[in-house]
């Protein structure tokens, strides 16, 4: 798909959780997961037995392909065990190449890592997927090498999705504010985005070269509602076109099974964005930093519908915004009969981040998959003194998943339940929500 009729429909579109208690049984087909599975045997034997029916497999681009063009055989060979370990115990494998964790030599490439709009180098926000060739080469590449290593160890037969995503967590969009970079750091200013030096194909360069967002004036004149528009439908567009273009690499590579694309919040509201835009995206109407992100569901999920076999992963189920919308008089985290219309029609602030965005992609015709974002004292799951603790999590986010009309949970992560109830949850803990929810 070219990004012209990427940024054409987006240009077009941009014109309540429950918890594990509930009375909505999950249908039959629905599975239950972990994240960061080791496919350990003992460990696959016990999640079978608990209601486990599918893992997550995380690979990283780093030890696959540590030097150019050299792949790791041990490593490889690793991944290749796992598989097979978990086709012997009968569960099926969600798998995460690991595209956000790019070796060094990528991001040395020219163009290699993303560059902020004040200056500020994303180092811990992987390789510049979205904009660069040159990275897109070397990922098309490992993906390549990747895929040849499993099919020719009957790899792929037991996988039953892909996760791809653009930014550090392997989530769509751009890194978050604590990537390295500075305060409201928009990340398209390398040369790639802004000059079309090693512009990846088919990606169109800056509708304004030069302009800093929160800047009322580009090349000496005034920037109007309709420029800042334009601008964000393409930073938003581009971070979409990189989730396009790693499906369609995917499928010419043969593999023909469902693909996960990890979101995470609530993007950019409708509500606010007419705001976001005539503050010249200054940082107003920002509550979740999702346009620095490039985070605009309504739009980027009419995209994603065009593409057979897409399902979004959200990757909050009962975060904060749960804990929140559930606080108030009246409670707003769970997900509604009618929600995909109220997401066009009226006031979402209140929402969680699961019941507006599980909407938007149901109102798209997606598929919907979530997980609880982990352990709140983790610096990767975005928690805060204010998110629920894990064991809470558990009890809650399998639920929600159900009644927002999603056909698996994943619960966030395999370790936790093997710690000897260290982390605040067993295996026997989640083995007991599954059979509440069935």
């Amino acid at each position: 798909m070219v990004l012209s009729m990427v940024l054409l429909l987006m240009l077009a579109a941009m014109t309540a959780g429950c918890s594990a208690e509930s009375q909505h049984a999950a249908p039959e087909s629905f599975a239950f997961g972990v994240l960061g599975a080791t496919c350990e045997p003992q460990r696959l034997a016990a999640l079978r037995e608990a209601g486990v029916s599918i893992v997550e497999l995380p690979v990283a681009w780093d030890r696959f392909e540590p030097r150019r063009g050299w792949v790791d055989s041990q490593y490889a060979g690793e991944v290749v065990a796992q598989l097979e370990q978990c086709r012997r115990a009968s569960i099926k494998v969600i798998l995460s190449p690991g595209l956000h964790y790019a070796p060094t030599w990528v991001r040395g490439l020219p163009g290699g890592e993303l560059r902020g709009s004040e200056g500020g180098v994303a180092r811990s926000g992987g390789a510049e997927l979205i904009f660069s060739s040159e990275v897109r080469n070397a990922a098309q590449r490992y993906l390549s090498r990747l895929v040849s290593v499993l099919a020719a160890n009957q790899g792929l037969e037991n996988i039953a999705a892909i996760r791809v995503g653009t930014n550090s967590t392997g989530e769509l969009g751009y890194p978050g504010p604590g990537a390295g970079g500075n305060d409201r750091e928009f990340w398209a200013f390398g040369d790639a985005p802004q000059k079309g030096y090693g512009l990846a194909e088919g990606v169109p360069l800056s509708p304004m070269p030069g302009w800093i967002p929160g800047s009322a004036v580009w090349n000496g004149q005034a920037v109007s509602d309709q420029q800042v528009h334009e601008w964000w439908a393409w930073y938003a567009g581009s971070a979409v076109d990189a989730v396009v273009w790693q499906v369609n690499e995917l499928r010419s590579l043969g593999y023909e099974g469902r693909v996960h694309v990890p979101v995470a919040g609530r993007g950019v509201l409708p509500a606010d964005k007419a705001e976001a835009v005539a503050g010249y995206l200054d940082g107003r109407a920002n509550p979740d930093d999702a346009q620095e992100r490039g985070l605009d569901y309504q739009a980027q999920f009419a995209v994603l519908s065009m593409v057979p076999g897409v399902d979004v992963d959200f990757t909050g189920l009962d975060d904060v915004s749960a804990v929140t919308a559930r606080s108030v008089i009246d409670p707003q985290d769970r997900c509604s009969p009618g929600d995909e219309g109220k997401v066009v029609q009226e006031d979402v602030s209140s929402w969680s981040a699961h019941r507006y965005t599980s909407a938007v992609a149901r109102r798209a015709g997606l598929g919907l998959v979530g997980e609880n974002p982990g352990p709140p004292g983790s610096p990767f799951t975005g928690g805060s003194s204010v998110s629920d603790s894990l064991a809470e999590q558990l009890r809650a986010a399998p639920g929600y998943a159900v009644e927002c009309g999603m056909t698996m949970f994943l619960f966030g992560f395999e370790p936790n339940l093997f710690d000897d109830g260290e982390s605040g949850v067993t295996l026997d803990d989640y083995k007991e929500v599954i059979q509440q929810i069935y």
